[in-house]
């Protein structure tokens, strides 16, 4: 029976049990037997109402407190007692406890379980649930307010420098009813260098009513991708510092061949601005029309070896400037690969000058190879023309008297002589003609290259000279000179292609010690300048530079080997001289050349021509490799009258110097087999004998000759082929040279003869 029930069956016994006495004892009316059995029945109700009302309170009351116990997740046993409905409310209270404490249960374990800090507060910012990731970040548990709680950590915004006020915190915003979204903050903690870079989300918690009950928030760390990204943008910058900074040029196009980027040097090397390729091909900008379907292919080829994992590609190309002229490229290619395409990067690198530095060494190495050969064989040849030569004046001698003879033997020597200027200028173009410095007469060598370039470089060209009447004499090798002057000329020839004047001139400067610095002469002293000048186009600034350098030329390919000037300059300063050029962009240029002023006279090769043939009785060593050479020239010299001894190399002439032979002269060929040439045997002679007179012979020196002989004196050198006449004023040349015991020459005593002949030449006194 319910609780109802037994409460009506407890009011209903007592009243019964009173009417039934009253109506038997005393006998009582019905009537007023009902009205006292319902007052009797009212006041024991309201008795029995008090009394279960108690019984029921305590266990109602203890169930209330584990009911609100339950709301705030206390675990609250349930009450025993106060009936079978009691007892049925607590069986479903203690269930519903249960299952609320499992789901709380769970719910805590998933919290607790995020990577990510949670954080959840109530509607008073008091931390209610916090997990382990916030407890480890934060330091904070249950119960801290986060409103106004003493932290342990710091938080800024997402510069990590300016700190977050608490009101502007995720947590704090979404506890004022904010919804909160990628909220970016660095939270710094005490330790050091604990800073963590976070993305917070936070949400306000409302009641079924919408009354605000609370807040959460979820923090994700993204430290290690924020400083992946720092890298990123890092390399990224240092990428493009690179590509701003390189030498080569920085093109990086897609795999169709767009542009897609264009680096400061690629617009000095292209002219193409950046703006104006991006989005073009590249193909249409820079190559040549004829070259467009080969670079296609080569980079379909080059994605093909890509694709095969290759790393990269390097070729030389044909490229085209933006103002139509071609140049040579050298690139080299890589490639990233990019969503289903590729990326393709290319550094360029204008390689216009070291081609043509490569053509022009390549062009010099044959003209060196040329050379060589023509050297071999204009040194072959002189031999025979120095018998030939020899041996036909013996027999002009003999046939003087029978006049067809005498002209055959004239043809003969002709011959010889033609053969002779030929072997010259085989070994000219070689340049292996040792230098023989002269005094020499520098006007007069200019009016014979004058009257020689008259009739080469065209009626367009105006010559000029300007040569200086007391000019001194130089000490230079005249044909050295001469073969500069023309090549100066002929330079000027190609500044003025419209025509101009071309002006020569000489004069006399004397150099004190700064000068002689600045103008790169070997001492200070006398000198006599010679200029070259033109009107033609004149040298750029850039130019002035490297105008001597070898290799350097401004010509087109195949118009010159960039030798020209830096055979000048060698030749110049091997003199002892210094040249230097003055020159603006469009008003033409001056070549100066400095010679060192020589000591004596200009020697006259026809007045020598006409000396008599002298002889003497010295001693001579002659060493020469040929034997037909070494027997001419024996017998040549001893019907002057000389004693010769003869030997083949150096090894048989150090092995007669060393058997005590005596001798006054040595004779040597300059270019000689065996482990010495003669001029190393003759410095080895002269080492232990300083007197000792040497002449050398050669029509191919090979570089085994030095510039200047001993002491300040030229090099006694006899040219093959030679005729005996030249051959004897050699000999007695280097024998009546006085020289001391240290073997310089003793100067003789000084005459003003040879100055003034020179001057009643240039200023002949009037006949009237």
């Amino acid at each position: 029976m319910n609780l109802s029930g037994r409460l009506a069956l407890g009011m209903l016994a007592p009243v019964v049990v009173i009417l039934l006495v009253l109506g038997v004892v005393h006998g009582v009316s019905w009537p007023l037997l009902l009205f006292a059995a319902g007052v009797v029945a009212v006041v024991l109700a309201l008795v029995i109402a008090v009394m279960i009302g108690r019984s029921l309170s305590r266990p109602l009351a203890r169930m209330t407190r584990a009911v609100e116990g339950l709301s705030r997740g206390e675990p609250v046993p349930m009450p025993s007692g106060g009936g079978p409905e009691i007892a049925c409310l607590a069986t479903a209270l203690a269930g519903l406890s249960g299952q609320l404490g499992t789901r709380q249960n769970f719910l805590e374990k998933t919290v607790e379980s995020i990577r990510d800090p949670v954080v959840v507060a109530d509607q008073h910012g008091a931390v209610v649930i916090v997990n382990a990731a916030a407890r480890c970040m934060f330091g904070v548990d249950p119960g801290f307010n986060s409103l106004t709680g003493t932290r342990t950590f710091q938080c800024y915004y997402a510069d990590g420098e300016t700190v977050m006020p608490i009101p502007e915190t995720p947590l704090a915003r979404a506890l004022r009813g904010e919804d909160v979204d990628d909220v970016a903050l660095v939270v710094r903690l005490r330790q050091p260098d604990s800073e963590v870079c976070l993305v917070a989300n936070a949400r306000p918690l409302r009641d079924e009513a919408g009354n605000l009950r609370g807040a959460v928030t979820v923090l994700h760390d993204i430290t290690a991708q924020r400083l992946a990204h720092q890298a990123l943008v890092e390399s990224e910058q240092m990428a493009q510092a690179i590509v701003k900074t390189a030498l080569d040029a920085f093109v990086q196009t897609d795999q169709d061949g767009f542009v897609l980027d264009w680096s400061p040097q690629a617009e000095a090397l292209t002219g193409w601005t950046r703006s104006e390729t991006v989005g073009t091909r590249l193909v249409e900008l820079v190559f040549p029309e004829q070259l467009r379907d080969a670079h296609r292919q080569r980079i379909a080829r080059f994605l093909q070896e890509i694709a095969a994992g290759d790393m990269g590609m390097r070729y030389e190309s044909a490229a085209l400037h933006r103002d139509g002229h071609q140049f040579f490229v050298e690139v080299s290619l890589s490639a990233l690969g990019r969503g289903d395409g590729y990326v393709i990067n290319a550094f360029v690198r204008d390689i216009t000058q070291r081609r043509l530095a490569e053509e022009q060494l390549i062009q010099a190495q044959k003209m060196e190879s040329v050379g060589q050969l023509t050297g071999g064989i204009a040194h072959d040849f002189n031999n025979m023309l120095t018998v030939i030569t020899g041996t036909i004046e013996i027999l002009a001698d003999g046939v003087k008297d029978d006049p067809q003879l005498a002209s055959i033997a004239k043809l003969i020597s002709d011959a010889a002589d033609r053969g002779a200027q030929l072997t010259s200028s085989l070994l000219a173009f070689a340049r292996k003609q040792p230098l023989q410095p002269t005094e020499t007469d520098v006007n007069n060598l200019v009016d014979e290259v004058v009257r020689l370039l008259s009739q080469t470089l065209g009626s367009q060209i105006a010559i000029r000279t300007e040569l200086g009447r007391d000019a001194w004499l130089a000490f230079v090798d005249r044909s050295q000179l001469s073969a500069a002057l023309v090549n100066l000329a002929i330079n000027a020839r190609d500044a003025m292609p419209d025509g101009g004047t071309l002006t020569f001139s000489t004069r006399n400067i004397q150099l004190s010690i700064p000068d002689a610095v600045a103008c790169g002469v070997e001492r200070a002293g006398d000198h006599l300048v010679v200029e070259v000048g033109d009107t033609g186009v004149g040298i750029s600034r850039s130019h002035l530079e490297k105008i001597f350098d070898p290799f350097f030329s401004t010509k087109e390919v195949g118009q010159g080997t960039g030798l020209g000037l830096s055979m000048v300059f060698g030749f110049v300063k091997q003199t002892g001289g210094g040249i230097e050029v003055l020159s603006e962009e469009g008003h033409g240029a001056t070549f100066r050349i400095y010679l060192p002023k020589a000591d004596g006279a200009a020697t006259h090769l026809a007045e020598q021509d006409d000396r008599p043939v002298r002889g003497g009785s010295e001693t001579i060593l002659c060493v020469e490799d040929d034997d037909r050479i070494r027997d001419y020239v024996a017998g040549q010299l001893e019907g002057l009258g000389y004693t010769v001894l003869v030997a083949a190399n150096a090894d048989d002439a150090l092995a007669i110097v060393e058997r005590g032979a005596a001798f006054d002269l040595l004779f040597t060929d300059i270019v000689m087999p065996g482990r010495m040439n003669g001029r190393q045997l003759a410095e080895t002679l002269m080492a232990g004998r300083p007197t000792l007179r040497v002449l050398f012979a050669s029509g191919y020196s090979d570089g085994a000759l030095p510039l200047q002989g001993r002491a300040g004196h030229g090099i006694p050198l006899l040219r093959k082929p030679y005729r005996r006449a030249e051959l004897a004023r050699m000999l007695r040349r280097c024998l009546d040279l006085a020289v001391d015991v240290e073997g310089d020459p003793v100067p003789l005593p000084y005459s003003v003869l040879s100055d003034l002949e020179r001057f009643l030449r240039d200023n002949p006194p009037d006949k009237t």
